[in-house]
């Protein structure tokens, strides 16, 4: 496993199923990440201000609660990938790590379907350190599946 060097990032948690799916029925559909899901419940969601531009990286970390964009689970559904795990980034590029498997990155495109962690862990292609980071994107991994609009 390859190392991006110190990042200054929060810590990662591990969560077991209930707790996510818990989580998930507190999420707001197509605007919460698990993290603005315990910043709302815990009180801590005034941290931006409405007017506040997001950074990539508070978009990374979850502190953005609004999402334009698409996102995995929808996509895991609609494309029927039958990911345990679903992970989306807009240009195929950073993701936070696979935890259950099989799991799957997508972009607005596609998706890659890593079946297993040793599989996901051995991808000359991927960067994994704190977050998952693919170079050059997903869709030049070897299996990424391209899905016709």
């Amino acid at each position: 496993m390859s190392h991006l060097g110190r990042i200054n990032m929060a810590p990662t948690i591990r969560i077991d199923d209930e707790v996510y799916a818990w989580l998930q029925g507190n999420a707001k559909p197509f605007e919460d990440t698990p993290n603005s899901v315990l910043r709302r419940i815990a009180g801590l969601d005034n941290a931006l201000k409405k007017n506040d531009t997001p950074t990539e990286k508070q978009r990374r970390e979850g502190v953005i609660v609004k999402q334009r964009e698409l996102d995995a689970k929808t996509l895991n559904d609609k494309w029927d990938v039958g990911a345990k795990h679903a992970l989306y980034h807009k240009d195929g590029r950073w993701f936070n790590n696979l935890e259950r498997f099989p799991g799957a990155l997508f972009d607005p495109q596609g998706y890659i379907l890593f079946k297993t962690k040793e599989e996901y862990i051995n991808c000359s292609y991927l960067r994994i350190g704190q977050e998952t980071n693919v170079p050059k994107g997903i869709s030049l991994i070897p299996g990424y599946v391209k899905v016709k609009s």
